[in-house]
């Protein structure tokens, strides 16, 4: 019997042992899904290409698309509009504000092989300092006050003619390649075969363009991450509503943007994976300061408490935005937290009113101040159906709280021509896309910005303020960005007190892809062609791998 107890403890932890073991392989051989490089992405986009060249493609949004896909500039810009390091290493700026000397990375090539050095940055700003040179002019007018030269093959120097901070932000221009462009002049660039068949550094080729697609497959030479993808498709239509129809046949897998008029439709697709994010932009109702009645802060504060914009954003944008909160986006540096704020009170704005004399005493629904009512009209753009219903909205909020407002619908071209530029309105609802990566608002507000001063300036208010004025001057001469963000905070506390205009909201960009892409991570964007951001990190394909080698695996390389 003590024999036979033996064998059965033996046979008992024979099998605890072998439960054991099995357990501990089964554990160690556990797997898991991890990105794999291939796979094909096709994307609908809406519109055509025309000029796939960084000095040309402010015009085009395809033409931007592709290029952020193609070329890199010195530096680049991230999600708070901080300026990185690209192409460029790093950089030194003089005590003085007026040198900076670029070290460029020496490990680059072009695509096609060649390397990338300091000649091709003199070749890219020479060309953009042209006198044929037919791109933007405000571009062509900052580079022609800037004197380059290569030091040598990886070194570049700048010389400005007077300090200027947001200088750096004009470096997130793409880089052309000099070997193969030397001899193509300015005016005759944009339809040069180049810029149907670019050779870049970034992080894949143009390998097809036609009117009706593009083709896009890794650049091996690329000095980042590798993309996973292994083909990148691009699928153009004439509307975005092509785009989603198209999706909905199963002809694409993503779209480039989902626009508010959209959402309803492309939130009841189960695949379809909606994303979003803040985009560099903002709607504003301009105030003629000018104006009788704009001309007391009182009644500005009034008119902005007056206004319920989470409605208008709710009802109208289906979602697709923030409300504003001063001249400065939220996401920048620059940006203070600690800004007035003006939430929905139409109690308040009727006090504020009251203390400014503006009053209905024959009880008709408008005030009145002495002879004068409290009317005007708000005039946007008839193009944009969306624009109408918000302006429409703002005159019934604007009612409730005793101003009578007229809508005047003219076309966007009038509105910019007949009413902004020559300041010949009351109020105009107005929106201001593609705001540069640096913050920088003196163009929008300082008082020598008025259009009758500046060819470019936009500030369609009129507002001066001269210590407004002192502090955006300031901002431009110091490169040190907490003392720059200190005196934007100065400024937005002085803009969110008088109010020459209203920021209505900042708009949100919908991107919208299928379920089996993965590893798409939206930050706020300065364009959409920004969405690429993390594009080497996007991939299709998976493949199966020993849980315990997957956590000891390194990080992927990070996207510069």
């Amino acid at each position: 019997m003590v024999h036979i107890r033996w064998q059965a403890l033996i046979a008992v932890l024979g099998i605890v042992f072998l439960g054991t073991l099995l357990a501990y392989f089964a554990f160690g051989l556990s797997t898991v899904a991890q990105a794999d490089y291939g796979g094909t992405y096709i994307e609908g986009i809406a519109g055509t290409p025309n000029i796939v060249n960084p000095l040309f493609n402010q015009f085009n949004p395809v033409d931007r698309d592709l290029s952020a896909l193609v070329f890199n500039g010195l530096t680049r810009a991230d999600e708070r509009g901080v300026i990185k390091p690209d192409l460029a290493r790093n950089w030194d700026v003089s005590p003085d504000g007026l040198i900076y000397t670029f070290t460029l990375r020496s490990d680059i090539t072009w695509s096609d092989g060649a390397p990338f050095s300091s000649a091709d940055v003199v070749y890219t700003i020479q060309t953009i300092q042209s006198s044929d040179y037919p791109g933007l002019s405000d571009i062509a007018a900052l580079w022609r006050t800037v004197a380059i030269t290569a030091v040598n093959p990886i070194t570049v120097r700048m010389q400005l003619s007077q300090p200027f901070a947001p200088f750096l932000d004009y470096t997130t221009i793409g880089m052309l390649p000099s070997h193969l462009l030397q001899d193509v002049s300015a005016a005759d660039l944009p339809t040069a075969q180049f810029s149907r068949q670019p050779i870049g550094t970034g992080p894949f080729i143009l390998q097809e363009l036609t009117t009706e697609g593009a083709t896009l497959v890794p650049n091996p030479r690329y000095f980042g991450q590798r993309p996973y993808l292994g083909t990148l498709q691009f699928v153009f239509y004439r509307d975005y509503e092509s785009v989603l129809a198209a999706y909905e046949r199963g002809e694409v897998e993503g779209i480039s943007q989902v626009t508010p008029e959209l959402l309803h439709q492309a939130r009841q697709l189960e695949k379809l994976d909606l994303r979003s994010a803040q985009l560099a932009g903002m709607t504003l109702v301009f105030f003629n300061n000018s104006q009788p009645q704009f001309q007391d802060k009182l009644v500005r504060q009034a008119l902005l408490y007056g206004m319920d914009r989470q409605k208008i954003i709710d009802t109208v944008l289906q979602g697709q935005g923030l409300v504003g909160a001063g001249p400065i986006l939220p996401n920048s540096w620059a940006y203070d937290d600690a800004l007035k704020k003006y939430p929905y009170e139409p109690e308040l704005a009727g006090e504020l009113l009251e203390q400014a004399g503006w009053q209905d005493l024959d009880k008709d629904g408008v005030r009145e101040k002495g002879e004068q009512k409290l009317a005007f009209t708000l005039t946007a753009n008839t193009d944009d159906p969306t624009r109408a219903r918000i302006a429409q909205q703002l005159a019934d909020d604007w009612k409730k709280i005793g101003a009578e407002v007229e809508v005047q619908l003219v076309p966007r071209t009038a509105l910019v021509q007949d009413a902004l530029r020559p300041r010949k309105f009351d109020a105009v609802l107005f929106g201001i896309t593609q705001l540069p990566a640096d913050p920088d608002p003196y163009a929008l507000w300082h008082s020598t910005q008025t259009p009758d001063k500046s060819d470019a300036g936009q500030n369609y208010s009129g507002w001066e303020n001269s210590e407004a004025d002192d502090l955006l001057q300031q901002a431009r001469r110091t490169t040190d960005l907490a003392q720059r963000a200190n005196l934007y905070r100065q400024f937005q506390m002085i803009f969110m007190e008088e109010v020459p205009a209203v920021v209505l909201y900042y708009p949100v960009y919908t991107y919208g892809i299928d379920q089996r892409l993965r590893g798409v991570q939206l930050a706020p964007l300065l364009d959409p062609s920004d969405r690429f951001r993390n594009i080497s990190q996007w991939y299709i394909n998976t493949r199966r791998v020993i849980l315990s080698e997957a956590n000891a695996r390194p990080a992927p390389t990070p996207l510069r």
